[in-house]
């Protein structure tokens, strides 16, 4: 029959290296995980001390911002309406300047037509050369 010795032995070796391999894996996953769970309590730390009053103090900021706008906002309606008032008012007073003025306006283009009749004693200038071409 054949010796199988030096082939056990070689089956020992392989055995002990793979027994060696998984330890070896075991220890790795272990301290891994041991790295795992401190980094994550300094994260946790970090976000305690640091990231939380930070993102407490934005939101307490970006409600003072939501505050202001809505204050601006109300703000320029405001001067949107007082614009639109003071427009409807102009327009009502140049109504009303316009109906009570447009008799004297007609009274002095008659008088001015009337001194430059009179002026020019109904002899054609110069400047009326622009009704000769009529």
């Amino acid at each position: 029959m054949v010796d199988l010795t030096t082939t056990n032995i070689w089956l020992a070796i392989l055995a002990i290296v793979g027994l060696i391999e998984f330890v070896m894996i075991s220890v790795a996953g272990f301290f891994a995980y041991r790295l795992y769970q401190k980094a994550m309590r300094t994260f946790e730390s970090v976000e305690r001390v640091h990231i939380a009053p930070l993102h407490a103090r934005v939101d307490g900021i970006l409600d003072d911002v939501q505050n202001i706008t809505f204050k601006v906002k109300h703000a320029q309606e405001s001067v949107t309406e007082a614009v639109k008032h003071i427009a409807g008012t102009r327009s009502a007073v140049a109504y009303a300047v316009k109906s009570r003025t447009w008799p004297i306006v007609g009274i002095l283009a008659g008088l001015k037509s009337a001194a430059t009749t009179v002026m020019k004693n109904g002899r054609k200038g110069h400047a009326d050369s622009s009704y000769s071409a009529l």
